[in-house]
């Protein structure tokens, strides 16, 4: 039992120092080093004044170094700022105001952006990088030459992760984890995926994400178990490593499965000892599913979550699997269906789903109202529409909300929709998904023009990219004369997607 998710790596150092924890790019890193670094590094943040609640934001890819930060400021007591390495400077500087990052980890390649997200502000954060360090503290250089941290004492309540998601109304919101919110969530995994004596990862899911980061690295490192770390996604390598380097589970996204299954050797493809694969952030095909399982022999579960519960609050399991469903929820946690009353609905009747237990978020970071409307007598109200069949197995059928998923990543047509609406051609603009098999759904921004201006596809993507990450940017572009409306003057998304 830990008082702490940071104690995990301390005890994989005290009983296996000389262990692989983490493989990358043909270099091995074991739980003792691992855990060293991640000492020196708490004591860098301390020396250079870093107080404990203190925010520290990480824009790192899928390195060890995120690994190393992410402990090393748990070790000092710190508030870690997960962010995707796709941000523009706009998006950046949002963050660092909103989180009052006090340090910010980059990786080189993304210092411009950093740098023009904290020009000119009053309180801009101490920036760490890992590469070339240019004017800024070298990574190296606050973690060379530190004696390790001493262990500290923990409580269950302390806020250590702030992990921003968008909603439909504007900016993005911080969702504030507790330690015991990830604890919570890791004994749910545990009890429903007992580890397994050389279980070893595939990690190409962004660590910045709960996916990853709560799913995967920090339920590796509890179990003392290798991660074999990608920078991201690229499907050679992904094959070759499910091929070659004794990978036993796998955790990706639909659209990962989806081109696996596209690779040109597909016919002689084998992954010899994957034992499971776990899929959520999007609904997962079903003849993808039953391709991949079918070609591999190998079960995929299917889950679903949310960033307000951690990681997931349901999933397929041994034992209790069911085609087209996201599984039943986990030990110890409760999932309702209600009407837009707020009654419970007969089995197998459609409404939000709502869900309570110890891996729900304490709220959104400086945000009352919304953490009011969105967390209701302890219940997290979390936008998706679905139902539960006679034998408690959860299926979502749509979304509340009008959030896009295009492969993994959450998307808010808002969010596009007003930097569109910031173009003086633009006389109105609506974004909306489209089901897309490759990466379950792409973006289609539908605009009309001004009476007399000039817009084009190439004018406004320019656009987007100058203020929004590239994730984000939208597949396809229709102008029309008009916007279709209803008779109260409410845009008809329907018949956009149409």
């Amino acid at each position: 039992m830990v008082n702490h998710v940071f104690e995990n790596l301390l005890n994989a150092q005290a009983k296996h120092a000389n262990r692989t924890a983490l493989e990358f790019m043909g270099q091995q890193i074991s739980f003792g080093v691992l855990a060293q670094n991640a000492r020196k590094l708490a004591t860098g943040l301390k020396v250079h004044g870093i107080e404990p609640g203190a925010s520290v934001g990480l824009m790192l890819p899928n390195i060890p170094h995120f690994a190393e930060a992410l402990y090393g400021a748990w070790m000092n007591g710190n508030v870690v700022v997960p962010m995707n390495v796709l941000l523009t400077p706009p998006e950046i500087r949002y963050l660092v105001e909103d989180s009052k990052i006090q340090v910010l980890f980059v990786f080189e390649m993304f210092l411009p952006q950093v740098e023009a997200a904290i020009a000119g502000l009053r309180d801009a954060p101490r920036v760490i990088v890992v590469g070339n360090a240019g004017r800024h503290t070298a990574y190296t250089a606050l973690v060379e030459g530190q004696a390790p941290a001493a262990p500290r004492s923990a409580t269950p309540e302390e806020h250590i992760l702030t992990i921003y998601t968008s909603g439909t109304t504007g900016k993005p919101k911080g969702a504030v984890i507790t330690n015991q919110n990830v604890i919570a969530q890791l004994d749910m995994t545990d009890d429903l995926f007992p580890p397994q004596p050389g279980d070893k990862s595939l990690c190409v899911l962004p660590l910045f994400h709960v996916f990853a980061l709560n799913g995967v690295l920090n339920s590796a490192i509890r179990h003392c178990e290798t991660i074999v770390l990608h920078v991201k996604f690229e499907l050679d390598a992904a094959v070759k490593s499910l091929q070659n380097d004794g990978i036993t589970t796998f955790a990706g996204v639909p659209t990962m499965y989806f081109y696996i299954l596209k690779h040109p050797e597909i016919a002689t493809l084998e992954f010899p000892k994957l034992r499971m694969c776990v899929t959520g952030g999007a609904a997962m095909p079903v003849d993808v599913l039953h391709s991949f399982e079918d070609k591999f022999g190998v079960p995929i579960y299917e889950g679903y979550g949310l960033t307000e519960t951690t990681v997931s609050v349901c999933c397929n399991r041994p034992g209790a699997k069911k085609t087209g469903s996201v599984g039943k929820p986990y030990p110890g946690l409760q999932l309702e269906i209600v009407d837009d009353e707020g009654r419970e609905t007969k089995t197998g009747e459609r409404g939000e789903i709502i869900v309570k237990g110890p891996n729900i978020m304490q709220g959104y970071l400086n945000r009352p109202e919304a953490t009011a409307e969105t967390i209701v007598d302890g219940w997290l109200h979390t936008g998706d529409i679905g139902y539960v069949d006679e034998e408690g197995f959860v299926f979502i059928v749509d979304r509340k909300k009008d959030m896009i998923i295009k492969g993994g990543y959450n998307i808010y047509p808002r969010e596009i929709g007003e930097v569109l609406y910031q173009m003086p051609q633009v006389a109105e603009a609506a974004v909306v998904g489209v089901q897309d098999d490759a990466k379950g759904e792409h973006v289609r921004a539908v605009i009309s023009v001004r009476p007399g201006a000039d817009l084009d596809e190439q004018q406004v993507e320019t656009y987007l990219k100058e203020n929004l990450a590239k994730y984000k940017l939208p597949s396809e572009y229709v102008f029309v004369n008009e916007l279709p409306k209803g008779p109260t003057g409410k845009i008809l998304k329907r018949e956009l997607r149409n």
